[in-house]
């Protein structure tokens, strides 16, 4: 499935035309990855492959991801700074160890360069529920009452993050 969803926002750009591609360093939330962004006049399509950070440092172990698609609000152009909108999907909830997916509608600011891009962006979205068993060890999830404890619901997210990218 990720793969899948990966590579679906790997050919949109393409079939827009896209006029800028981009590469860069990303974060959002923990994660941490190379942000890869085909941009046309007024939209923008990215990934971001990327590994969990935290106190211990890069996780390594646990691919992770990030994708979505922008458009700019004052109906300019992706090549001129201000703020833009969009839809972010990715792997955005969980500890290490488990994947979590999740959506959301994004909201941020570009500042534009001739040769770089810095974004800073917020999305408000939702992670998906998780039964005991789909991320806790067995013998946590033996009886009805521990499933019922430990099950996930849907939950809210809140994700902040920051790129900087080079223009081609």
């Amino acid at each position: 499935m990720r793969r899948w969803l990966v590579s679906l926002f790997a050919l949109l750009p393409f079939s827009a035309q896209a006029d800028d591609a981009l590469i860069g360093l990303g974060y959002l939330n923990g994660l941490v990855g190379v942000n890869l962004e085909w941009a046309t006049t007024q939209n923008s399509f990215f990934v971001m492959p990327a590994y969990y950070v935290d106190s211990s440092g890069l996780d390594t172990d646990e691919f992770r991801w990030a994708a979505g698609w922008r458009h700019k609000m004052e109906r300019g152009m992706m090549d001129e700074s201000g703020f833009y909108t969009g839809l972010m999907a990715g792997d955005f909830g969980g500890e290490r160890h488990y994947e979590r997916l999740g959506a959301g509608f994004e909201i941020g600011h570009q500042w534009v360069k001739p040769y770089s891009r810095w974004t800073v962006s917020g999305v408000i979205g939702a992670v998906e529920s998780l039964e005991c068993a789909e991320y806790k060890a067995a013998f946590r999830c033996d009886s009805e009452e521990e499933q019922e404890q430990y099950d996930l619901d849907v939950e809210p997210v809140v994700i902040l993050g920051i790129s900087y990218s080079f223009r081609r």
